[in-house]
């Protein structure tokens, strides 16, 4: 393929100009990309599309813990967020990194509209214009999840969400949508993506209707829609439905030091978050949290390690020390199964938590959990859940939508001054924006 030159590649400078990016303009010279083929390597582009996603709500949730001796060798900004401080930051963050996937996706959309669809091209014209509708959709749903409210129907309309960019042009003005349209842009891509995309990709950092369906199960998971969050559970399980088993040696080597394979059979869609505190040595695991795994949990020792102290994470499904962001099977059957829970269908509940957690303890172990009452299975659901998916992004999340309906989470960290609560249902659960944006174009910051 031809040697592309755009300005996307540029984007992590672009990024702070104009509204709110740099003040760098279309340069016609540039070489832009206008074949399909040039158009898939844009989106094969995988640090920028997949290997990129936010990773500031998960170190800033109640999965990590800094001893104070450790805190005070960071930088004041980690500190900060860390003790969820208003604190000044600015470019490279999770906001620029995210809206260079967008931008990304943007320009494909654009250029893939001046390229006319025929019978010998169609699959590709589908697969790259479903593939952009995708990777918008999840950077779209990473920066709601981080800097809004969790979706309330009460005031969804009116809480602030975040910019929905639907051009490449950086000379349009940003502007905040509320939650309520950043979630409905979301399901509008995803529902627009689904017909154009294959049922499996040729590759797991590629989009394909099971990325579809474990996406729309996050999405209305996170807006509490339960009943619609089942539906596309059951879908994605109706494809692919493998779990790894702990004990096998062909799934996991737990001599390593990261006893799982990257792209291993639960992941139907790859993305890694950015790296952070959450990964570094001075880092640990809740020590409730570490508590909660039973002595025969296989997981207890194949996802954690501690050195001097401090429980180190090494269970990323990324086969290294980034963390995994993206879909996978183990969580779709939890999702599955808090679903069913609140719908009272109990035995079907029970039916998926068993299946998943015999897969997790030592063989010969595991006593599957017999039937209890609902709110007691829901809550067992929860913490399995939480066990399971520990440091894949989706705790920040679980905490505000789960506040929403009483779940009165508190957080509580220890910083020099003493102990921060963060209370449920705070105004910090909205991360503030990086301050060179909102001083850029003008647009208001989240409450504190």
């Amino acid at each position: 393929m031809k040697k592309i030159i755009i300005m996307i590649l540029l984007c992590p400078l672009l990024l702070l100009s104009c509204n709110k990016y740099l003040d760098i303009q279309s340069n016609n010279r540039l070489v832009v990309p206008n074949s399909l083929e040039d158009l898939q390597g844009l989106l094969d582009n995988s640090k920028n599309m997949n290997l990129n996603y936010g990773g500031l709500g998960e170190r800033s949730s109640d999965n990590v813990y800094i001893p104070l001796e450790n805190l005070n060798t960071l930088a004041v900004e980690s500190k900060e967020q860390y003790l969820w401080k208003e604190t000044v930051y600015n470019y490279a963050n999770d906001w620029s990194a995210m809206y260079t996937t967008v931008y990304n996706a943007n320009l494909v959309l654009e250029k893939i509209a001046d390229i006319q669809r025929d019978s010998g091209n169609g699959l590709d014209w589908d697969r790259i214009k479903g593939s952009a509708l995708l990777f918008r959709s999840a950077a779209y749903l990473s920066l709601l999840w981080t800097h809004s409210k969790a979706f309330d129907t009460n005031t969804a309309k009116t809480d602030l969400g975040i910019v929905l960019r639907e051009t490449s042009d950086f000379n349009v003005k940003s502007v905040r949508s509320s939650v309520e349209q950043g979630y409905n842009q979301v399901l509008a891509d995803l529902h627009a993506a689904e017909p154009l995309l294959p049922t499996e990709a040729i590759h797991t950092m590629r989009p394909s209707k099971l990325a579809v369906y474990g996406l729309l199960a996050r999405t209305y998971l996170s807006m509490r829609n339960y009943k619609q969050a089942l539906v596309y559970a059951n879908m994605y399980l109706d494809i692919k439905h493998e779990l790894m088993d702990y004990n096998d040696q062909g799934d996991v080597k737990a001599s390593v030091n990261y006893p799982f394979t990257i792209f291993n059979r639960e992941t139907a869609f790859f993305t890694q978050l950015r790296s952070s505190t959450v990964t570094a040595a001075y880092s640990s695991i809740d020590t409730l949290l570490y508590r909660a795994y039973g002595t025969n949990d296989l997981r207890k020792q194949l996802f954690f390690k501690i050195t001097k102290g401090i429980i180190n994470f090494k269970g990323q499904y990324t086969g290294a020390l980034a963390l995994f962001g993206g879909i996978a099977t183990d969580e779709i059957y939890l999702t599955r199964a808090e679903c069913l829970a609140r719908e009272g269908k109990l035995g079907a509940a029970l039916a998926d938590l068993n299946l998943l957690l015999e897969k997790r303890y030592k063989t010969g172990t595991f006593m599957p959990i017999t039937m209890m009452n609902a709110t007691s299975l829901l809550d067992t659901i929860l913490l399995e859940r939480r066990k399971e998916l520990v440091y894949r992004g989706l705790r920040w999340m679980d905490i505000k939508r789960l506040n929403l309906e009483g779940r009165e989470i508190h957080l509580i960290r220890q910083g020099e001054d003493g102990q921060v609560e963060l209370k449920p249902n705070d105004n910090r659960y909205a991360i503030a924006l990086p301050d060179d944006i909102i001083r850029i174009t003008g647009m208001p910051q989240n409450p504190r």
